[in-house]
Order: C-alpha cells, then structure tokens, then sequence
C-alpha cells in the first residue's frame, strides 16, 4: 500500500477522536451505575442515548472508510521501545478479539442460528413470535374484565357490602341501578335541606326585624 494522504491521515484521527468519544459515554454509565443509589430513569436514558449516538456514528465511519481499514497494516517504527511497551504494542498489533470479546460475540451469533429442534428458525424469530402472541392474548384477557367504578368484578360477585375499604364515605357500586337512585335521592334530600334552611333564617329575619 501506498504512503497515507491527508484524507486518510485525517479518517484515522477521526475514528481516534470517536473511539474516544464512545469510550467516555461507556465510562460515565459504568460510574454513574456504580455510584450505589438507584438512578433515575431520565438520566439512565440520557446516557444510553448518547451510546447509542456514538455507536452510530462510529459504526457509519467505518462503512464509509472500510476499504481503507481493510487495506491497512499496522506495523512499529524501528524507534519504538517495543520492549518497555511490550503490552500496549501487543494489544496494537492483536489480530484476533479478546476471549472475553469473543465470547459475546459468539454468543451473539448463536443467538440468530437456527434452532436444533426441528429447525423452526432463530431464537429471534421465536421471540418476537412470543412477543405478537402476548399482545392479542393480553387484549383478549382484558376484554374479560369490567373496569372502571371503585368495585372488581369478583367483589361484585362477592357482594360489595361485605368489601372493606377503610374509608369513612361509603361507595357506590356505578353498576347498581338501587346504588344510582339512592345517590339521586340522597342529593335530592340536600337540596331540599338547604333550600328549607334558607327559608327559615328568612323567615326568623322578617319575623325579628318587622314592626
């Protein structure tokens, strides 16, 4: 390969300046999930959408330089002290991923293979199979259930007069048509009480101040 020109000198220093981006977002996660409280979901989904950012455009600048990475070869100046910076050379120049990288990364792959029992297709598919059941077999539960009122649909069964609820007002069951009309009367009753309680203080005005 030919000498490096300046646009590929600079797409080096560019992956260098978002490998390094990427890096302090993962690094302020881990800190942030290491602090011992609990934190709250905002800032838990401020972080990962900022990973998420980052990797994109790590992953876009790959795509867009991939012929350039693939044709690079890394190689030590004669200057370099490779014996004192024996690791950070032997982590430069390592061609295969970590044990620990390979594994997730293998497991990765496993997870899409088909599936030995019958070849019924990745654990993927599987899942979101799973996942489009749940949604119509939740909807057809609920469709089951009355809600709305302050009563379950077992405790109508039960009878709502043997619910304890711990509150000084008593409810209404919304469903009872006796329950509606004891509630329109009893606001009835109200009315009339208070408009009969105007009346007789008017009363007792006209009566105390008349000649």
């Amino acid at each position: 390969m030919p000498d490096l020109s300046t646009e590929n000198i600079k797409a080096l220093e560019q992956t260098r300046q978002r490998l390094s981006q990427l890096t302090h977002s993962l690094a302020s996660l881990e800190n942030l999930l290491k602090s011992g409280a609990l934190p709250p979901w905002t800032s838990l989904q401020s972080h990962a959408a900022i990973i998420s950012q980052n990797l994109h455009t790590v992953s876009t600048h790959y795509t867009t330089h991939s012929h350039l990475f693939s044709s690079l070869a890394v190689f030590p100046y004669p200057s370099f002290p490779g014996k004192m910076q024996e690791p950070l050379l032997g982590q430069i120049l390592r061609k295969k991923l970590e044990p620990e990288v390979q594994d997730w990364v293998s497991a990765g792959v496993e997870e899409c293979m088909p599936t030995a029992a019958g070849g019924e297709g990745n654990k993927f598919e599987a899942q979101m199979e799973l996942w489009n059941w749940a949604g119509r077999a939740a909807n057809e539960l609920a469709r089951q259930h009355e809600w709305g009122g302050d009563f379950t649909l077992a405790e109508r069964e039960a009878g709502v007069e043997n619910v304890v609820t711990g509150l000084r007002r008593k409810l209404i069951d919304s469903n009872s048509e006796d329950g509606s009309l004891e509630s329109d009367e009893d606001d009835v009753k109200m009315e009339d009480d208070t408009v009969g309680g105007e009346d007789d203080k008017k009363e007792k005005f006209d009566i105390k101040d008349g000649p």
